[in-house]
């Protein structure tokens, strides 16, 4: 990816519970909007197998949608598992999106690196630990989104995307 391209980014914020993705495009002036933006909630009561294999469904199908011939997805990023320790529900929904990448061959446009969530809130908001809304709202400003989020959970997933973008100097911002 060089600068002045124009860039189809797929972000993901992901969890067992309630993952979220988003689709950033951004054109050659280096301007991000938002094209699409998902989330699925899953049920607690069901077991870590079905609720990964509902996140590989849903995921699939935004995929499927917003990975087109005209418009392919340039680079996929998400945003790093802060937790201090491995659980089978946080490798559950990453194992499903590795199997969704993997199909749709978008494995090898991961970014290396995950982008950790107080570099997202410091690059996209100007503060390392921005709440929901701040978050929120600087998407909004990056992007001119008018939308709504259906959860907190598209709008990281539009951080995340925007982050990636601001390090790679697609756009310009940040600290």
């Amino acid at each position: 990816m060089t600068n002045n391209l124009p860039a189809r980014i797929l972000g993901l914020d992901l969890s067992l519970s309630r993952p979220g993705a988003a689709i950033i495009d951004v054109d050659k002036h280096g301007k991000p909007k938002v094209i699409a933006v998902s989330n699925v909630k899953t049920d607690a009561n069901q077991t870590y197998a079905l609720r990964g294999r509902m996140i590989e469904a849903w995921l699939r199908l935004f995929v499927a949608e917003h990975n087109t011939k005209r418009k392919p997805i340039a680079v996929v990023v998400r945003e790093k598992y802060a937790g201090k320790f491995g659980h089978a529900s946080i490798f559950t929904a990453h194992s499903a999106a590795d199997r969704v990448l993997s199909d749709f061959g978008l494995a090898e446009l991961e970014t290396s690196k995950p982008i950790a969530q107080q570099r997202v809130k410091k690059l996209v908001v100007g503060k390392g630990r921005a709440e929901k809304d701040e978050v929120a709202e600087a998407v909004c400003e990056w992007t001119g989104y008018g939308g709504e989020f259906a959860s907190s959970d598209e709008s990281d997933a539009c951080a995340v995307a925007l982050a990636w973008a601001i390090e790679n100097k697609l756009i310009k911002g940040g600290d």
